[in-house]
């Protein structure tokens, strides 16, 4: 009885080894239907990669993080080998480039793109896979899921297809495109943990941009090459991008331009102005860690089947000169590494230089006027029936408006942890005080400041319009942050704690609360005691009376006059709240 039930144990196993065998050999369906206007939903998308992954030792698929949505973010990778551990791919001296899609889940063509490159790598189709022998492949396959899991055929509007399109903004109705430094979204903080996981050495979002009507049927967004460290910059500009649009405008038929901001909104042949991508959209964001970044833009009013096509020869393309260049690029990151390290001065904003310019060759439709049947406006009409070329300036060199010196190091209070956390989560490394210390340190006023009346993604901005500095002795405390600036993330600490810089914690509304009065005095029982004072203070009474004299406002202005007063008195830091910034900056 033993021997026969052994014997038929081992028969179950050799049959569920042959059922295993068999379901491996064959290949999963993985349905694509770009080419009849049809763009896969959600669960189609991660059924897709889910089988990619099932049947594919080079492939596996993660969840990293929590969505606005309750679904997890995915991560796709495709990896020589089967080696899935960044830190190991590095060892290996294998770059990587990371692929989002569906931020604006109304564009959803990388969804699609990508999903058919993988298959194209994962089948080795075309002498695709062995590119994979030095470049690891990341692809986000959906990161805006609770805005593509809202599908209409009127998201997006104007699109020539596909049938149904997600919507533009995520569940908690943020612009996820204006959301990857401030984070305020489940989202951008799950995509921070990806991206600091990867540290990829290329970075592409893929988008639909609609405007002006063209021939070409792909835009691009490249980072303002001037954010890159080091020699990053040059080699992205001088060789990266050139093969890029050399290859797009010879070897498809597809084309590739500069993505359009018209220097006269009239006319495209007085120029086009490169985009300032600041770190608010995902290219920006890339660029401060010093990865190659890009947004695609294919032209809404193409078909759909055509803009999928050209996302997919762009990936390759992109994929082909990472593989190629890939020691080069490593070498790149490793020194723009080492200079951001030591960044001495950084630059908070830029302005587009229009003195200079080069040459692009651009493809367009003539254009004639009309009257709009329903609005009776005059409405711009493109005749595809009379194309143009020409060379056309474009700008796409930029020029410092507003350069900070860098402290040694920032000291956030910790009443402000959730700015701290959000640090974090971008690789910052943070120390914190063991003991309450007075340190001297920069000390910040915001002497004057606009906030916006209506909110921008759910939040009112602040614009900075003076700030006084000065050296002096501040209390901190016990569990303050000290975040040190030697780090390989320093322009993202920066950009985002310094007070004038327009993407900060503090522009985004995040220390409002620190610029609100905090004391108040008595109309009537502080005007003695200010007359006192006057008497009292010769230096102060002279600016007093100077005041009286050259400012007629002020002269004419009895609460003025008190509020002079109080304002010289030598109250605690934190008691002159109406303008103290609370991050100290240690010289």
């Amino acid at each position: 009885m033993k021997t026969e039930s052994l014997r038929n144990e081992l028969l179950f196993l050799l049959i569920c080894l042959l059922f295993v065998s068999c379901t491996k050999e064959h290949k999963p369906e993985i349905g694509l239907f770009y080419d009849d206007n049809i763009s896969l939903d959600y669960h189609q998308v991660i059924d897709a990669y889910k089988k990619l992954a099932d049947f594919y030792d080079e492939a596996a698929l993660f969840e990293k993080g929590m969505t606005d949505s309750g679904k997890p973010l995915h991560l796709f990778m495709i990896s020589a080998g089967g080696d899935f551990d960044p830190g190991s791919v590095r060892n290996k001296g294998k770059g990587i480039v990371l692929i989002n899609n569906g931020i604006h889940a109304g564009e959803p063509v990388g969804i699609d793109a990508s999903l058919q490159y993988a298959v194209y790598l994962l089948e080795k189709r075309d002498d695709l896979h062995h590119l994979l022998d030095n470049t690891v492949i990341a692809i986000i396959p959906v990161y805006n899921i609770g805005g593509l899991l809202n599908r209409s055929p009127f998201h997006r509007m104007n699109q020539s297809g596909p049938e149904l399109k997600g919507a533009r903004r995520n569940a908690r109705n943020l612009d996820l495109n204006r959301d990857f430094v401030k984070q305020d979204s489940k989202n951008s903080r799950s995509f921070a943990g990806i991206f600091h996981y990867l540290d990829p050495d290329v970075f592409v979002d893929t988008h639909t941009t609609n405007g002006m009507d063209h021939q070409s049927v792909m835009t691009l967004i490249p980072t303002m090459h001037q954010r890159l460290s080091g020699q990053m910059g040059d080699f992205f500009r001088h060789k990266m991008l050139p093969v890029l649009y050399e290859r797009m405008n010879n070897e498809t038929t597809w084309g590739m331009i500069p993505y359009l901001q018209l220097l006269n909104r009239q006319d495209v042949r007085d120029g086009i102005l490169a985009f300032n991508d600041n770190p608010n959209y995902s290219s920006g964001y890339g660029s401060l860690f010093n990865t190659f970044s890009f947004m695609t833009e294919t032209l809404a009013y193409k078909p759909f089947s055509e803009r999928v096509r050209s996302t997919i020869d762009f990936l390759r393309i992109l994929h082909e000169f990472s593989s190629g260049n890939n020691e080069r690029i490593i070498e790149l990151r490793q020194e723009a590494k080492s200079t951001t390290r030591e960044l001495d001065y950084f630059v908070a904003g830029w302005e587009t230089d229009t003195g200079l310019s080069e040459k692009v060759l651009f493809r367009g439709y003539e254009t004639e006027e009309f009257s709009g049947e329903f609005t009776k406006r005059s409405i711009r009409r493109y005749d595809h029936n009379r194309p143009w070329s020409d060379s056309i300036p474009f700008y796409d060199k930029f020029i410092p408006v507003t350069e900070i010196k860098t402290p040694r190091a920032y000291i956030v209070p910790g009443a402000w942890n959730e700015i701290t956390e959000r640090m974090k989560l971008n690789g910052v490394e943070v120390e914190y005080l063991e003991r309450d210390s007075v340190i001297e340190s920069e000390i910040t006023y915001i002497n004057d400041y606009t906030i916006s009346s209506a909110s921008n993604q759910g939040r009112n901005h602040v614009v900075v319009l003076e700030t006084k500095t000065r050296l002096g002795k501040r209390q901190f405390h016990r569990g303050d942050a000290v975040i040190w600036l030697n780090q390989n993330s320093n322009k993202y600490v920066v950009s985002m704690l310094e007070a004038e810089s327009p993407v900060s914690f503090l522009s985004w509304g995040m220390f409002t609360s620190a610029l609100e009065s905090g004391e108040w005095f008595s109309l009537y029982a502080f005007e003695p005691e200010a007359m006192e004072i006057l008497r009292n203070d010769r230096e102060l009474r002279q600016e007093f009376e100077r005041r009286i004299s050259s400012d007629d406002e002020f002269a004419g202005d009895p609460l003025a006059q008190l509020q002079f007063v109080y304002d010289s008195l030598p109250h605690p830091e934190t008691e002159t709240g109406s303008n103290l910034y609370p991050v100290g900056r240690l010289l």
